[in-house]
């Protein structure tokens, strides 16, 4: 019989988040041996309804679910699998089979890290997360979020920007777009990127999913940092699966009570704190370090007064100073201070501010060839911050190919 239709068999008779899951995969050495069992008497009277599961060798409905899969291009990976992510087969509730859209890689021997945070950003936290995203990933780290609003897009944008790799753990079935705003975020991710869930299409919604896709985000990484959080964020329980598996924490500190403040109850507890993307990467150089470069970019004067005046407050640089900012900008950043990548992710004058500005200028929907003879930008530069502005959900498209700004992305 199909292993793929074996693996589905098995995880509808255990369920999401099983703890019997692990105690399965230790006795018996495949799925196949797993089916081929006659009784699972051994699980105990209080799991006496899942051992009926078990003994039930009924696999129609995992053929039917597989249907699904084959026709909408899902891949399924199975614990068993050479390529099961070995991380997650050490945590305490492993999940028997995942399913899979984008670029499948295999993430054993990889250093990954993972940035969430609420869902309710502010910009402080846009930053943070991308700018954290951004450089782990440029020193060769891929990173790994849920793709929901806020902080885990983000994170995903600024690792796209970066040119890097990422990995999006939904909390919702394979192959459903949640939050709606975001299928270019997917779209972007099948082919840049990996998506990953737990739940196979069609599969029925409870209010455990996202929690128990929090388990998956955590024990996927080596870290896991949590950008910005309010008190009662579920990034929370992310950072608390992330202690119990023993994977390292940080959290970046935020403004004293300020809403999304959250980070600074865990600083408060214990967690490090994490103020420079350096504090994540420069352990991981020392596990990895035949894959982790720290990227080390270069600073730039609108980057050196974050945290202070906006930049449009700053008095003007003299002609005299020009040299010496360049020669700060050629230097590598002081400890303590937070890099700006390069120049394709200022956070002032970039081009998707440009493009912004033209969107919400015209008070219309524009298509690419409006918006760059109206930016003066390039068209394929156009297209691609398109797709980075509405991974972040600063801009969504509408028929024909047009696009409109959210207003998300005011600065």
């Amino acid at each position: 019989m199909k292993k793929d239709i074996l693996y589905i068999w098995l995880q509808l008779s255990l369920g999401i988040c099983s703890r019997a899951a692990r105690e399965l995969m230790i006795k018996f050495s495949g799925v196949e041996e797993i089916y081929n069992c006659a009784d699972f008497s051994f699980l105990g009277e209080k799991r006496a309804a899942l051992a009926r599961r078990l003994e039930n060798k009924d696999t129609s409905e995992a053929f039917e679910v597989l249907k699904r899969c084959t026709t909408l291009g899902v891949g399924m990976h199975g614990y068993y699998d050479a390529d099961f992510p070995q991380r997650l087969r050490l945590i305490e509730a492993p999940p028997v089979l995942l399913y899979s859209l984008g670029r499948w890689r295999d993430l054993n021997g990889t250093p990954c890290v993972a940035v969430v945070g609420t869902r309710r950003m502010s910009d402080y936290g846009r930053e943070t997360a991308e700018r954290f995203a951004y450089v782990v990933s440029k020193s060769g780290a891929v990173v790994v979020s849920g793709l929901a609003r806020g902080v885990d897009t983000a994170a995903h944008r600024g690792a796209v920007m970066a040119g890097g790799f990422t990995v999006a753990v939904l909390g919702s079935p394979i192959g459903d777009i949640y939050p709606p705003e975001n299928r270019r975020a997917f779209e972007t991710l099948y082919s840049r990127g990996l998506v990953l869930s737990e739940l196979y299409p069609g599969a029925p919604r409870t209010r455990a999913d996202f929690p128990n896709r929090n388990r998956l985000i955590s024990g996927l990484c080596d870290a896991t940092v949590i950008a910005e959080a309010g008190e009662h964020s579920g990034a929370l329980i992310t950072a608390k699966y992330a202690l119990s598996q023993g994977r390292s924490l940080f959290a970046v500190p935020g403004d004293i009570g300020a809403e999304n403040a959250g980070t600074n109850q865990l600083i408060k507890k214990g967690v490090p704190a994490a103020t420079e993307p350096y504090d994540i990467i420069a352990p991981l150089s020392l596990e990895y370090p035949d894959k982790i470069k720290p990227y080390e970019p270069s600073l730039t004067a609108g980057l050196r007064s974050y945290g202070n005046a906006p930049a449009e407050r700053q008095k003007p640089a003299s002609p005299r100073s020009g040299a010496r900012d360049a020669a700060e900008r050629a230097a590598p950043p002081p400890y303590g201070q937070i890099p700006e990548p390069d120049d394709s992710f200022k956070l002032s004058g970039a081009p998707g501010e440009k493009i912004l500005k033209a969107l919400r200028s015209a008070q219309k929907p524009m298509s690419p060839d409006e918006i760059a003879r109206a930016t003066g930008l390039d068209a394929s530069a156009v297209l691609a911050e398109l797709t980075l502005l509405e991974i972040d959900g600063s801009a969504v498209s509408s028929a024909g190919n047009r696009y409109t700004a959210t207003g998300d992305f005011v600065k």
